[in-house]
């Protein structure tokens, strides 16, 4: 009897321990995971509220007004917005962050995450408003994790991982952190 009970105890704490995930993002790494099988879709559980209406003009000011992250040639507005961001994702809670970068001709363009606190990122990315470039269509795609890439000639920055699409690899986010 003694021997049915230890052995029914032990089998539970074995099988209790499987389903905990003990994968640890690395600092280099938020929330990664594999990439989606072929053909899978990832859809966010979260209903993102509407990021503030772009008025035009839609200069830096006014962006940061709006509550986005604003990187102009490397000057940064909001970049604290960021580090709560970076901060909800190691800690499971959905967020969503605008960030605004401008081109050297002074046009806006956006990139737009919002982050279901489990599994997923929905990222739209908008060049409608860059008078020099050909205007993408606002394509969005789900991608399942965000890393720091370093890299010696253009400098660290943050992309997106585990896309669904290749329109993921619009995203491209400076590593301020040491700057600002």
């Amino acid at each position: 009897m003694k021997k049915t009970i230890f052995i029914l105890g032990a089998s539970l704490a074995l099988l209790s321990g499987c389903g905990e995930n003990t994968v640890r993002p690395t600092t280099d790494q938020i929330n990664p995971t594999t990439a989606p099988a072929p053909g899978e879709t990832i859809m966010p559980i979260v209903k993102p509220k509407p990021f503030p209406p772009v008025s035009d003009p839609y200069d830096p000011d006014q962006a940061a007004k709006n509550g986005d992250v604003v990187n102009v040639h490397g000057k940064m507005y909001n970049f604290d917005k960021w580090k709560l961001f970076l901060a909800s994702l190691q800690g499971g809670s959905s967020s969503q962050i605008r960030i605004t970068q401008y081109t050297i001709e002074g046009d806006p363009i956006f990139y737009e995450l919002v982050y279901d606190g489990a599994q997923a990122f929905a990222y739209t990315y908008d060049n409608s408003r860059d008078k020099f470039g050909s205007d993408a269509g606002r394509p969005r795609t789900i991608c399942k994790g965000i890393e720091l890439e370093k890299n010696e000639e253009r400098g660290d920055y943050y992309k997106l991982t585990g896309c669904d699409s290749d329109k993921g690899n619009t995203f491209w986010f400076p590593d301020m952190t040491e700057e600002v």
